[in-house]
């Protein structure tokens, strides 16, 4: 009985409406995929992709749980935080950047963004709506590589709060141009962990091993995506 007391003292209450953080997550070639690979290929995948999700927002940050949930809907990842507060921002940063690094671990294409503001995440009635999800979408329609890139108003949150862990700057390159963003950094990509180069090299290969599969204009994204982790390696 104890231990289940203590167990709900760390839950966080979970309102509808918020001000939070919003990461929307784009998998790319995800009609392709759907025309040219078995349905049952698609699922397998997407199962995969779902326990990603669920492991990466599992972690307790400070003693407290629920600081974070995620849904997926067709070829759509999004990441929301229960709030503003810095152990929230902890929380989805360390999410977001352990579930990318899965993703190009499985050769799995994506680009996205996080934004915050008022956002509506009623559970129950399964009713999503607000500006940072807009934003967030927005943001990554303009990426031209795999990555995730921050709205200007988290990095407002990032240097007020003066928060470094999983986060670097990048002149990223964008569909019109190039323009210096915060970046979250795949895991094992991140320069404090000193015990993952040889899972920096893994992740690269796995990158460079996409081109198998692509050819012509969508090389740019894995050109360019290679350029960003390699000024990112350890």
């Amino acid at each position: 009985m104890e231990n289940r007391d203590s167990e709900n003292n760390v839950m966080e209450k979970w309102n509808p409406t918020a001000r939070r953080y919003v990461c929307f997550i784009d998998i790319m070639g995800f009609k392709d995929m759907v025309a040219t690979k078995k349905h049952s290929d698609i699922y397998a995948m997407m199962e995969k992709i779902v326990g990603y999700q669920r492991l990466n927002s599992s972690v307790k940050w400070q003693g407290k749980a629920d600081l974070v949930k995620t849904t997926t809907y067709s070829d759509s990842i999004i990441v929301y935080s229960l709030d503003d507060s810095i152990n929230s921002l902890n929380s989805i940063i360390c999410t977001v950047s352990g579930l990318t690094q899965d993703l190009l671990s499985e050769g799995i294409p994506y680009k996205g963004a996080i934004s915050i503001g008022d956002m509506t995440c009623d559970l129950e009635k399964s009713i999503y709506f607000g500006q940072p999800l807009i934003d967030s979408y927005i943001l990554q329609e303009e990426l031209y590589f795999y990555g995730i890139v921050l709205h200007g108003s988290v990095e407002k949150e990032i240097e007020k709060n003066n928060y470094t862990s999983f986060i670097t700057e990048y002149n990223c390159p964008f569909k019109k141009g190039k323009s210096n963003h915060m970046t979250i950094v795949p895991m094992y990509m991140w320069k404090e962990d000193e015990k993952s180069i040889p899972r920096n090299d893994a992740l690269l290969k796995s990158v460079k091993k996409m081109k198998y599969t692509t050819s012509g204009n969508l090389r740019i994204y894995i050109d360019s995506t290679i350029k960003y982790l390699e000024s990112i390696r350890v």
